[in-house]
C-alpha cells in the first residue's frame, strides 16, 4: 500500500484489481520453462498477432526485455545507438556492457522524442570504419519517459527508419509504454511495430498488472531470445498465473488508459496555473506530466508535495515527474490538482 494519499511516482505503483487477482488465482499453468504453460503460451501468441511479429517471449521485466533485445540483435563488441535520455541508457544500470559487451553511443533526442535523422545518419556513417566498434543497432523509445511521454506517430518513425534501412542497421523498439502511443493516436499498435526487429511491450506500467514483459520479433530472434532469458535466470515455471493477470490486462484495461491521458491533462494545467511552477499542457500527450520549478530545487519541491499526501518523483535539478495509472480515480486527481494549482501561493 502506498505511503501516499495520491501516488504520482510512477504507473508501476498501480495494484491488481479484484477481478485481475481472481483470473490470476484461477489460472491454468504448467512448467514454462517446458513450454508447457498454456496460459503463457496464449499471451505470447496474442501479443506476437497484436504487434505484427511471427513470435513472441514472456519476460520477467521490461528491463530484461531490452537488455535479452540488445544482446539478440547485436554482438559483443559492438555500439549501440540510442536517444542520450533514453531508458536504455539511463536507466538499466549498464546492462548492455556487463551483460553482453556492448557499449552505447547516445544522440541527443529532439523534443518530440527521436533523434535528428541527420545526427543519426552520420553516427551510422562510421560503421564501415575500423578505427570504430560496428554500429548496426538503433533503439528508440515509443513513448518516450523522460521527455514527459511524448507519443511519436508513424510518420515520424518513417524518418528515422528510412535512415537506419540505408545503413542496413536494424531497428529495436523500447514499447514499454506503447500502449498508450496506439490508445493516443487511435491505431492499430501493430503499425506502430513496423520496420522495427524486435518490440518490446510492459504489462506492469499502464495496464496495471503486478508483473511482466512481452518480447516480439521474427522466429529467429525470439528463439534466440529465449536461450538469453534462460542465460539472464528470467525462466519461470508456473508463469501462467502471471500472464493470466497480462490476459485480463488486455480484455479490460487497455480500453481504460484514455482515462489516465485526461487525467495527466488535467494535472498540468493545474501545475500550469501555480504561481511557481511551470507546465506545458498541450504537450502532454499520454499519462506522463514534466513540471519544472525554475529556481527552486525539485527535491524541495518533492518533499513538500509529500507532506501534503502527493507522491511524484524528481527528474533533475528543478523539474519533477507525474504520472497518471489505473489505480487513480477522479478524487483523487482532483485533490493532486487542487494543491498543483495552489502550490506556492
Amino acid at each position: 500500500m502506498s505511503r501516499f494519499r495520491v501516488d504520482l511516482r510512477s504507473d508501476t505503483v498501480s495494484v491488481p484489481s479484484l477481478g485481475m487477482r481472481n483470473a490470476m488465482a484461477h489460472a491454468d499453468v504448467g512448467d514454462d520453462v517446458f513450454g508447457e504453460d498454456p496460459t503463457v503460451n496464449a499471451l505470447e501468441e496474442r501479443v506476437a498477432r497484436m504487434l505484427g511479429f511471427e513470435r513472441a517471449v514472456f519476460m520477467p521485466s521490461g528491463t530484461m526485455s531490452n537488455g535479452v533485445a540488445v544482446r539478440v540483435l547485436a554482438e559483443p563488441g559492438d555500439e549501440v545507438i540510442c536517444g542520450s535520455r533514453s531508458h536504455v541508457y539511463i536507466y538499466e544500470g549498464a546492462q548492455a556492457a556487463l551483460n553482453a559487451g556492448i557499449q552505447l553511443h547516445r544522440i541527443d533526442e529532439r523534443p518530440e522524442g527521436l533523434p535528428d535523422p541527420a545526427d543519426m545518419d552520420s553516427a551510422l556513417a562510421r560503421s564501415d570504419d575500423i578505427h570504430f566498434a560496428p554500429r548496426r543497432l538503433v533503439c528508440l523509445e515509443n513513448t518516450h519517459n523522460t521527455l514527459g511521454g511524448r507519443v511519436i506517430p508513424r510518420e515520424r518513425l518513417d524518418a528515422v527508419k528510412t535512415v537506419a534501412e540505408a545503413h542496413g542497421a536494424r531497428l529495436f523498439l523500447d514499447g514499454a509504454r506503447l500502449w498508450h502511443a496506439a490508445v493516443a493516436l487511435r491505431c492499430d499498435i501493430a503499425e506502430l511495430c513496423e520496420g522495427f526487429s524486435m518490440v518490446t511491450v510492459c504489462f506492469s506500467k499502464g495496464l496495471g498488472c503486478p508483473v511482466g514483459s512481452v518480447l516480439a520479433g521474427g522466429a529467429e530472434n525470439v528463439d534466440r531470445a529465449r536461450w538469453f532469458r534462460k542465460r539472464h535466470g528470467g525462466g519461470m515455471r508456473q508463469a501462467g498465473i502471471l500472464a493470466a493477470a497480462c490476459h485480463y490486462a488486455l480484455d479490460h484495461n487497455l480500453k481504460r488508459l484514455e482515462r489516465t491521458h485526461t487525467w495527466a491533462k488535467t494535472l498540468a494545467r493545474a501545475a500550469a496555473a501555480s504561481p511557481i511552477l511551470e507546465a506545458d499542457p498541450e504537450n502532454v500527450e499520454s499519462n506522463i506530466v514534466l513540471v519544472r520549478s525554475p529556481g527552486i530545487s525539485s527535491e524541495s519541491v518533492v518533499a513538500t508535495l509529500g507532506t501534503l499526501g502527493i507522491g511524484c518523483l524528481t527528474m533533475g535539478p528543478s523539474s519533477l515527474r507525474l504520472v497518471t495509472h489505473l489505480s487513480l480515480a477522479d478524487r483523487d486527481v482532483r485533490y493532486a490538482a487542487d494543491i498543483l494549482a495552489t502550490f506556492g501561493g
